[in-house]
């Protein structure tokens, strides 16, 4: 599912929700989280309730990258390991890919 949405700065945001199995859930995060045009992460489970949110700044250097993912890529694989079935909208900006 996708829905469309324009920012306060004019740019073009779009949502894209994924079903992931939780074991796949960290590899799928730390994925999307080197992925430019992403801008939030939020995991929620099979009911829909959030779990975590994780915001994304524009512009993190490599090495900051990685400080900044190793604790945040922890935190997902405890809640991968705890749940089977997770829930993972990816807030976009850009235009959508087709």
């Amino acid at each position: 599912m996708v829905k469309d949405s324009h920012s306060a700065d004019g740019k073009n945001s779009f949502t894209e929700k994924i079903e992931v199995a939780g074991e796949n859930l960290a590899s799928t995060v730390k994925n999307l989280m080197q992925d430019a045009n992403v801008r939030r992460i939020i995991i929620r489970n099979a009911d829909g309730r959030q779990l975590m949110s994780i915001p994304l700044a524009v512009g993190i250097a490599g090495g900051a990258l990685a400080i900044f993912i190793a604790p945040i890529i922890s935190a997902v694989a405890v809640i991968g390991g705890a749940v089977a079935k997770l829930k993972v909208e990816v807030v976009r900006t850009g235009e959508r890919r087709r």
